[in-house]
């Protein structure tokens, strides 16, 4: 190597700009946080799922009205700040089935609900067009 192509040793490491890298991360972390929540559904605390020994878990999340059934009968959208009646159930369903002919009630009723209030929902949502039920409960190993 000639002398005119050697590079004199200064001691300082070449400097490296870091602001893209980090910017790209943030920009990742944003997007995976909007697409999680897009993914899953709220899970209401306050309504204790019944336990049963022979259930599966659905694979498909898409195309599902959510509606919680609370122990004394009060019937509330998957966020739980709405009351429902069953006028309400039968419009949802309905503005889901136009979106989404596969649309799919999912019951999460509360274990010491009467089955009475779990009927009522079920028809109200057979009258907006959805008679496919899928019930919420845990699954065992017995």
């Amino acid at each position: 190597m000639s002398r005119r192509h050697r590079r004199k040793n200064t001691g300082t490491q070449p400097n490296m700009d870091m602001s893209p890298m980090i910017d790209l991360v943030f920009l990742l972390l944003i997007f995976f946080m909007i697409v999680s929540q897009k993914i899953t559904y709220l899970k209401d605390p306050n309504v204790t799922i019944p336990i049963a020994t022979h259930s599966q878990v659905p694979r498909e999340v898409a195309g599902r009205v959510i509606i919680n059934v609370y122990a004394d009968g009060t019937v509330k959208d998957v966020s739980g700040t709405r009351s429902l009646t069953p006028g309400e159930v039968t419009s949802m369903v309905e503005n889901a089935r136009a979106e989404n002919k596969n649309t799919r009630l999912h019951l999460r009723a509360d274990r010491s609900t009467a089955h009475r209030h779990v009927q009522a929902v079920m028809d109200a949502s057979a009258k907006g067009g959805v008679s496919n039920v899928i019930f919420s409960t845990y699954v065992t190993d017995k």
